[in-house]
Formats: C-alpha cells, sequence, structure tokens
C-alpha cells in the first residue's frame, strides 16, 4: 500500500495456482470510475428507450381516443343543430299560442336569454381546422338549455292565462272557417283582382268549390246576416271582447242575426257573391274595430280547445 499500488490476486479454483497484478490507485479508481459511468450511461438509455416505448404506445391509445371523441363530438354537433330548427319551430308555435292567450309575443333579445358568443357550431366547423371547437359547441347546448327553460316558464304563464279564461277562450276564434280548400289570398298589400292596384287586404280568401260548408270559428252571437254590397252574403258573429269574424262572399246564409252559435256550427255555405271572381270565403277577424291577421287565430289542427 506504501507503494500507491493495489494487488489483485485470482484463482480459477483451489487446486490451481494464484495470479496476481498490480496496478496503481489512480489507475484503479479511473477504471472504477469509467465502468460506473458506463453502467450509468446504460441504465440511463436503457431506461429511456423504455419510456419512449411506453410514451409510443400510449400516443396511439390517445390517438384512438381523440378519433372517437372527434366521433362523438360530430354526433353531437348534428344533434344540436337539430334542437336548433326544433326549437325555431317551436318558438313559432309558442308566437301563436302566446297570442291567443292575449299576452305578448317573446322578442328576439328575450330568446337569446344573454347568451352571446359565436353562432351555432357545425359538425363541418369542427372537422376543419381553426374551426369551432368544444367551447363553442358548449355554449350552444348552454343556449339551448337556457332558452328550454325560458320557454318552459312562458309555457307555465300561458297555461295560467288560459285557465283563468277558460270560457273566454271558447269565444276566441281558433279554427280554419272551411276544413277544405286553400288559402287564395293572404291578409295585408295585394293587387287588387278588379283594379289591378295595390290595395290592403283586412282577411284571408279560402278558395274551395261552391256549396262548401262554412264554420263558426268561436262561440259567440250573430249580430250580422244579409248581403252587403261588393260582400254579397255575410255573416259577422261577436265573440265578445272586442272580437268579431266576418264571413263574405258566401252562396246561402243559414243563420240570423241574433242567433246564438258554437264553434264548429254551419253557419253558411260558400259562394260567389258579391264582387268576387270565383268561390271563396273571406274570412277576417277584427280586435276593437283593427283589423288582424285571422291565421294568428287559427291554431294546429292537432291542437283541441276546450
Amino acid at each position: 500500500m506504501t507503494t500507491g499500488k493495489m494487488t489483485f490476486i485470482f484463482m480459477k479454483s483451489p487446486k490451481t495456482e494464484p495470479r496476481t497484478f498490480s496496478v496503481s490507485k489512480r489507475t484503479a479508481t479511473i477504471a472504477v470510475t469509467l465502468f460506473a459511468i458506463f453502467i450509468g450511461f446504460s441504465a440511463f438509455w436503457g431506461f429511456r428507450s423504455f419510456t419512449d416505448a411506453v410514451n409510443r404506445a400510449r400516443l396511439i391509445e390517445l390517438e384512438q381516443e381523440n378519433e372517437i371523441l372527434r366521433s362523438e363530438v360530430v354526433k353531437l354537433s348534428d344533434k344540436v343543430t337539430g334542437l336548433e330548427g326544433a326549437m325555431a319551430g317551436h318558438v313559432q308555435f309558442e308566437e301563436q299560442v302566446r297570442i291567443l292567450a292575449d299576452l305578448d309575443p317573446m322578442d328576439e333579445d328575450t330568446w337569446e336569454v344573454g347568451v352571446g358568443g359565436p353562432q351555432l357550431v357545425t359538425a363541418t366547423d369542427l372537422l376543419e381546422p381553426g374551426g369551432g371547437n368544444l367551447t363553442s359547441l358548449n355554449q350552444d347546448v348552454d343556449r339551448l338549455l337556457r332558452q328550454i327553460r325560458l320557454q318552459r316558464h312562458s309555457y307555465n304563464e300561458i297555461l295560467e292565462r288560459l285557465r283563468a279564461r277558460s270560457d273566454d277562450l271558447d269565444h276566441l276564434p281558433s279554427i280554419r272557417p272551411v276544413d277544405v280548400g286553400y288559402i287564395s289570398s293572404y291578409f295585408g298589400r295585394r293587387t287588387d283582382p278588379f283594379t289591378r292596384r295595390k290595395s290592403r287586404h283586412e282577411g284571408v280568401d279560402f278558395s274551395a268549390r261552391q256549396g262548401s260548408n262554412i264554420y263558426a270559428t268561436a262561440d259567440g252571437v250573430v249580430c250580422h246576416s244579409k248581403y252587403d254590397r261588393g260582400y254579397g252574403y255575410t255573416i259577422k258573429i261577436d265573440h265578445g271582447n272586442g272580437i268579431i269574424t266576418k264571413y263574405a262572399h258566401n252562396a246561402k246564409l243559414l243563420v240570423k242575426k241574433g242567433r246564438k252559435v258554437k264553434r264548429g256550427d254551419v253557419i253558411a255555405y260558400l259562394g260567389n257573391s258579391g264582387r268576387s271572381t270565383a268561390p271563396h270565403l273571406h274570412y277576417e277577424v277584427t280586435v276593437n274595430g283593427v283589423a288582424q291577421n285571422p291565421l294568428n287565430f287559427i291554431l294546429p289542427s292537432d291542437v283541441v280547445v276546450d
């Protein structure tokens, strides 16, 4: 040890002669250090190779999961788009019902219920680079949920109002005055068939075959039943609350002034009397003397008013 060397003795077996060799302490230290470094690098690269293999496997798994999630998001986007269309139809129907319930229609700002942000995200947006994202889709879903809650509140308001005025509802026009034919002229500005000039049409014309039944559109009292110049054989029904319906150009009148009628009663036969170019019914609805669009007082056929 005083020479600064280290002696190593090796024996292959107990029966063989021992072999010895000596190295300096410095050489031994360097050798041990190099061996340790080799072991360390080997362990490092082995661990790194192992983690790279694990990460590659995990990456493949994540890509598969992302593809599944991508597909689900596209399906969800399609459903949201469908719900948006359905909601638009419900809003239009609800507007008619609110009018019938004597409630103001919901304006557009109210339907937005304070939800801003981007437009509805479509499946195509989600598939395109830089397009929509889950945050936008979540905003769309949140907006629809808010609108559904608002609509539920509105329906409850309508229901309470209708319950409170069930008798008034019986006197509120809500059905087509004819169950055949088609609408040949709408409410509002139109070209007069005789003068060919623009004029205001204060009713709706239903074209149908001569002699078709004309029905009272709500309970009321006949306040007018006679031939009028221009309108031909005409009936007016007072439904109360300032509401009057008018049925003109009939072929024959079946009820007289003062007669009480119920919704659905046959009151006349469709004709071509007065200032008319073909068999049809001219139907009007006025509220406190102001002409209204009669189509706002016609519910879908699958809605029953009792």
